[in-house]
């Protein structure tokens, strides 16, 4: 079976998603919903979505930043070792900075995107739109909690790393620069989970909104 799409572009890519949604027969399955609503938003939620609009742009900036000097750390750690055969131990600190930074941040951004894994088996065994979307529901609070724990204890570990003033092997960089990306990292999936529980609820208590986002999804 053919099924194309609904999941449209987002900025600053403006590449097709694809969210797999596995099945055996016609029933047409709810769209996967993520934290950002392709339906218009008012009041206090339009507020908040402008705001994380900004939040997305200093995310994917840092990315970009990250991995554009993890590159060019690499790069540099070849030249000193093979060509001026006089290697410089801090690059694998620093580029292990940079590459926890690169990880965490994107793991906040592809949540927000809804382009992590998804599993197709739900599909399989449930075939009542309204009860796929009541367990996607379900999973994303479940998600929700398992990502504040996990933010919790990075906050801990982070700060158990600034009162115990612990510092890098070689640079002698304090620790806190790297245990810090978990907290951004678990702390942005926390906000964008909530956002989606929010997306969730909103399309899950009227159905409207979701059948104007299809139909939109179907006029580009």
């Amino acid at each position: 079976m053919t099924r194309s799409s609904k999941q449209h572009p987002r900025e600053p890519v403006g590449a097709d998603s694809y969210i797999y949604v596995a099945e055996i027969d016609p029933t047409e399955i709810p769209d996967q919903l993520t934290a950002i609503p392709e339906w218009q938003p008012t009041g206090f939620y339009k507020a908040v979505l402008s705001a994380e609009k900004v939040l997305a742009g200093i995310i994917f900036t840092a990315l970009f930043v990250f991995g554009l000097a993890l590159a060019g750390l690499m790069f540099a750690q070849v030249l000193l070792r093979y060509v001026f055969h006089s290697p410089f131990v801090g690059i694998e600190e620093i580029a292990l900075l940079f590459g926890v930074w690169t990880y965490f941040l994107g793991m906040a951004y592809v949540t927000r995107n809804g382009e992590h894994i998804h599993g197709g088996i739900l599909t399989l065994v449930v075939k009542n739109p309204r009860a796929i979307q009541l367990v996607r529901i379900v999973m994303t609070v479940l998600s929700l909690i398992a990502a504040a724990v996990f933010a919790y204890y990075a906050i801990r570990y982070a700060m158990f790393e600034i009162d115990k003033n612990r510092m890098s092997s070689y640079m002698r960089w304090p620790r806190w620069l790297w245990s810090s990306s978990l907290i951004f990292g678990f702390g942005g999936m926390v906000l964008y989970l909530a956002l989606q529980f929010v997306n969730q609820i909103c399309v899950f208590r009227n159905p409207v909104l979701l059948a104007a986002s299809q139909s939109k999804g179907s006029e580009q």
